[in-house]
């Protein structure tokens, strides 16, 4: 579910169905990225979203646009991934 919080966007697709996960993480970033967003988008999963930075890199609309870092974990095991703007 898309929410605000002073971080930026904050999109937990824990309670996706998980053919719904990808899909719904692609439709935000790429309106984050039409609309020009400045800030990040903070995404929390409940695994290890190293294969959906690939996926983003890959992606003719996405790819250099976007740095994607998931190096953290909540106290509750989730994992939180920052999807920002690539400035060049």
């Amino acid at each position: 579910m898309p929410g605000r919080s002073n971080a930026g966007l904050v999109v937990d697709i824990r309670g996706l169905e998980p053919n719904l996960r990808r899909p719904m993480v692609f439709c935000v970033v790429d309106k984050y990225l039409e609309l020009g967003g400045r800030d990040h988008i903070m995404l929390i999963t409940d695994h290890e979203p190293a294969g959906l930075g690939y996926q983003l890199d890959l992606r003719r609309e996405t790819r250099g646009r976007l740095s994607f870092e998931y190096d953290r974990r909540a106290s509750d095991g989730a994992w939180i991934a920052f999807i920002r703007r690539a400035y060049m």
